[in-house]
């Protein structure tokens, strides 16, 4: 059985692809891949509860419980293999695939740009700031490449320019990565210390009437248990 930071092969990839594209309101594998290294990268932590509905519908329902295991594993499965990616490596290799309806990079940059919007309020701020922004041009450029809105779409992407676009965010994602990691960790949960037990009432002696009236002796009575 493959650990849960093993990156999905081949095989494994091509399966939860044509699971997800059987499911009407599913992501695709390119969405999901390019919403994951959004909410990897986020100040703020996405738990897969919240997630699983974007990636597989909200209103989707598996038909059996091994399907639920099976596909729930495979998908954390990639999430964990994109996390291991951006800790400890300088360059991320996005899934990037070509359909009938999509050019290669399309669906990962919409599906990123939705992890954008669920993972904090800093993306805003990055995205703002013009001494940072440059990393978001690729990405934004291949979000709006078929925009129905003529004024956002850039000018015709070529191949050629499109593998610098695909190797412009592979070197840009660890940047995104390591940019949020102060945010990252003053959102993490702090546990409050632990007060030590204060007594706030007098200790009753052992020999003492117990208070609870009886006429026993604390010691024969409430101060037995």
């Amino acid at each position: 059985m493959a650990m849960l930071d093993t990156p999905l092969d081949d095989q494994e990839l091509e399966d939860l692809s044509n699971f997800l594209e059987s499911i009407e309101d599913a992501m695709s594998i390119e969405m999901m891949d390019g919403f994951f290294a959004a909410l990897v990268c986020s100040p703020d932590l996405v738990m897969p509860s919240n997630y699983f509905k974007y990636v597989f519908g909200e209103d989707h329902e598996f038909e059996t419980a091994e399907d639920a295991e099976k596909y729930a594993s495979l998908v954390l499965r990639h999430w964990n293999s994109i996390t291991k990616q951006l800790i400890e490596g300088e360059f991320f290799d996005p899934v990037m695939i070509e359909t009938e309806d999509h050019s290669p990079g399309n669906e990962w940059a919409i599906g990123f740009m939705t992890g954008m919007q669920l993972g904090g309020e800093e993306w805003n701020d990055y995205l703002n700031d013009d001494d940072q922004a440059g990393v978001f041009v690729p990405i934004l450029m291949l979000a709006h490449e078929n925009d129905p809105d003529p004024e956002m779409r850039p000018e015709p992407i070529d191949d050629e320019q499109r593998e610098k676009l695909f190797a412009e965010i592979a070197v840009g994602l660890p940047r995104m990565y390591k940019y949020m990691a102060p945010f990252r960790a003053s959102a993490l949960p702090r546990h409050e210390p632990i007060e030590p037990f204060k007594r706030t009432t007098r200790k009753i002696g052992r020999n003492e009437p117990c208070p609870c009236g009886s006429g026993l002796k604390f010691k024969k009575c409430c101060g037995k248990h």
